[in-house]
């Protein structure tokens, strides 16, 4: 019985992504989505503006979009561990897709109003939080451990290669009528949801084999060979993983405790976080990065974009920073098997600090969107690195609700970034400004450097692998 196991599991490592039926379905089905979404975001600011509204009523969408995804992301998590990652991904690609679909029928008849687009952007968001975790869940599932870091590259080359593409498509949709690009994009949602109602037929047919089987095999079936669990009606609601009955050994006899209360299972990975010595200064570091990555953003949006033909020069440089991100999803699986983790998460503010510290001596613009390009080519190395990790280390019960904490304490800093450049550039010059930065990456560079060293792979973890 153990040859065979390991056979099947040596099967499943041998099968290229391209092959596999799982992991190509939700590839495609959100390469889709994350092109209409590009779409979307930059269509409906300018329907809001040739509508007639000014530009500070048509940025509280933006803020609609933050708000809304620091209040969800934590509650994402606890449901993408309690109910089912198909359920949950169905209903976030649907309930974007009535959305979108009104908007782009207003748009068609009438002029579109800005309480509407509120709705859309904030109905978006919700889905994006609770289609992300249940994503990353389920491709823990359906792709062995040894992808999983070529998985989540390409997972970060589609949604670059789509912020290459979106927009110039949509300036051509625009010109055609201002409706089309929503109704592009509500279509990517109904593709997308097709995929997910397609992702778990097999597994569900090979769940209620094994479950027939003499020798058991119901339940849970171990996550990382591509098997899903069994579910009434097709699919599996997770396992409760820090409430419900526990038994206690009192007597000899099994005695259930009260279940835990819902704060105390809300907040689990949160606890997980802040008591791993690994993920507590990951989750420090890279709070700091992004928070130095946003201000750098929007001091390049601002210094540059305020010079003559400044729009013209930003437009260029976050298409080549675009570019850049793409380079660095497809090279990402190549070094990530190469550099120590810590030197993999200090080459990116390393090299920005060079390029920085470059255009604060010469005052050149070019090094100035150099070193945000640098960050761009690295990030993507970073986030498949951290996946990996995360997927391999962290326990499944609380996986949506650890990479969901995670992600709420690295962006709180966050809204702080574009206020940050915006009192570097009323004080200095844009030089100057860049001293500022290459000081800050630079800093960060060096506490990477003296991060510790990742947990080791749990045995049973090993033993899927």
């Amino acid at each position: 019985m153990e040859a065979t196991t390991a056979a099947s599991r040596a099967a499943v490592d041998a099968v290229p992504l391209r092959a596999n039926r799982e992991f190509r379905l939700l590839w495609v089905g959100q390469a889709l989505s994350d092109f209409g979404t590009s779409m979307t975001a930059l269509v409906l600011p300018l329907a809001l503006l040739s509508s007639g509204y000014s530009t500070s009523a048509t940025s509280t969408i933006g803020t609609a979009v933050l708000v809304t995804a620091m209040v969800l992301r934590m509650p994402a998590g606890y449901l993408t561990d309690h109910y089912s990652h198909r359920r949950l991904m169905l209903v976030a690609d649907l309930a974007r897709l009535v959305t979108v679909a009104t908007v782009a029928v207003w748009t068609y008849l009438d002029r579109l109003p800005i309480a509407l687009a509120v709705v859309t952007v904030v109905v978006a968001q919700v889905g994006v939080e609770l289609f992300r975790p249940s994503q990353n869940a389920t491709v823990r599932r359906v792709v062995p451990a040894a992808q999983l870091g070529t998985a989540i590259s390409l997972n970060q080359a589609r949604a670059y290669a789509a912020g290459i593409i979106a927009p110039a498509v949509a300036g051509v949709l625009i010109a055609a009528s201002l409706w089309l690009p929503f109704a592009i994009d509500a279509v990517t949602y109904a593709v997308s949801a097709l995929c997910v109602l397609a992702l778990y037929r097999p597994l569900r047919r090979a769940e209620a084999a094994r479950s027939a089987r003499p020798d058991g095999g119901a339940g849970r079936t171990g996550g990382r060979d591509g098997t899903q669990e069994a579910e009434a009606g097709g699919e599996a609601k997770e396992a409760e993983p820090s409430g419900g009955a526990k038994e206690a050994e009192a007597g000899g006899g099994a005695k259930a405790a009260p279940p835990e209360r819902f704060l105390h299972r809300l907040t689990a990975g949160l606890r997980h976080v802040v008591r791993d010595p690994f993920l507590r200064t990951l989750a420090g570091l890279a709070a700091g990065d992004n928070f130095a990555f946003q201000a750098l953003a929007y001091a390049l949006l601002l210094g540059i974009g305020r010079e003559h033909n400044g729009a013209a020069a930003v437009g260029l440089a976050m298409s080549a920073a675009a570019v850049t991100g793409l380079t660095g999803s497809l090279i990402a699986p190549f070094l990530q098997h190469r550099l120590r983790m810590q030197t993999v998460m200090a080459a990116g503010p390393a090299l920005a600090g060079v390029m920085l510290a470059l255009a604060w001596y010469t005052g050149s613009g070019i090094a100035f969107a150099a070193g945000y390009s640098a960050l761009c080519l690295l990030t993507p190395v970073n986030g498949a690195v951290f996946g990996t990790i995360l997927a391999t280390t962290v326990p499944e019960n609380i996986y949506g609700r650890t990479t969901t904490a995670l992600g709420f304490i690295t962006e709180i800093l966050q809204p702080l970034g574009p206020l940050t450049a915006g009192l570097l550039l009323a004080y200095l010059s844009l030089s100057g400004t860049a001293a500022v930065f290459a000081l800050a990456f630079t800093v960060l560079a060096v506490v990477a450097l003296l991060m510790p060293s990742p947990p080791a792979v749990p045995d049973t973890e090993k033993a899927t692998a």
